[in-house]
């Protein structure tokens, strides 16, 4: 049975699927749940080295050469660096500008999910703890507000888990390879750069930057499945896109050719 019109459309549109996107996109987006869950799976062992990992890094801090590179790289979860590239997909890839709208969805949505989910988690950052007499117990104090007594007193940036940041980079980071798949590893590496940043600022125990990644991964995973926001993004993005090339070039046909071709052998 032939696929209607729009279907077709759709399909070539998707940013997970390719030709496939209606048969592969669930199963594809299914993939980011399952990566978010093993994140969440491995917090609980991350705990044991957190503290031993976040002493060595304080002692060995990096070269100013190697900071000034993760702090470059952490503006890829700054609104700053965000901002630019998002700009720099307008200005320069034409093709691509009816994603922006998802791009910019991933990295907000991320963020206020992970900031969200910091509300119910008391844990203090790695900065606003004497590692050198903190013990494995310290890493282990995980202390849960479900009644949100202290929402008055609530400030992200005394909150460790989960990052945001992280979780903002990771889902900037898929929506990224998505639609610009051929710079994925630059993609993956300023999301490397990123983890690596956030630890050795001091800002976050190695458990809450998997944390973070798991919570942008889910909420990537809603971002893309065709049955929550993947369906709404797909009907914008099929809306937006180019009726014609952006730029078409005009050959001669063949057929217009060749007669001119025989009349000028007759006259000759």
């Amino acid at each position: 049975m032939p696929l209607p019109a729009h279907a077709k459309m759709r399909s070539k549109l998707s940013m997970f699927g390719g030709a496939d996107a209606d048969e592969l996109a669930p199963f594809r987006t299914t993939s980011l749940m399952w990566m978010s869950g093993i994140a969440l799976l491995i917090v609980p062992m991350l705990t044991l080295v957190d503290i031993p990992v976040g002493r060595w890094l304080a002692e060995n801090q990096p070269s100013k050469e190697v900071a000034s590179l993760l702090e470059l790289t952490g503006y890829f979860s700054h609104a700053t660096g965000i901002f630019l590239i998002l700009l720099c997909i307008l200005l320069m890839a034409p093709r691509r500008r009816r994603y922006v709208t998802r791009l910019a969805v991933l990295a907000m949505g991320a963020g206020a999910v992970s900031t969200l989910a910091k509300g119910f988690v008391l844990r203090e950052r790695p900065s606003r703890i004497n590692l050198d007499i903190a013990t494995y117990d310290k890493a282990w104090h995980w202390v849960f507000d479900w009644s949100l007594d202290q929402v008055a007193n609530f400030d992200a940036g005394t909150r460790a888990f989960p990052s945001s940041n992280m979780a903002v980079a990771a889902a900037f980071a898929i929506g990224l390879a998505a639609v610009l798949p051929r710079g994925r590893w630059v993609f993956a590496i300023m999301l490397l750069g990123t983890m690596i940043q956030r630890i050795y600022s001091g800002a976050h125990f190695i458990s809450d930057v998997f944390g973070g990644a798991a919570f942008g991964l889910i909420w990537a995973y809603v971002c893309f499945h065709p049955k929550l926001l993947g369906s709404l993004f797909d009907r914008m993005e099929s809306e937006r896109r180019p009726r014609r090339p952006l730029f078409e070039e005009k050959f001669p046909d063949v057929n217009e050719i060749r007669p001119t071709e025989n009349k000028d052998r007759m006259a000759a």
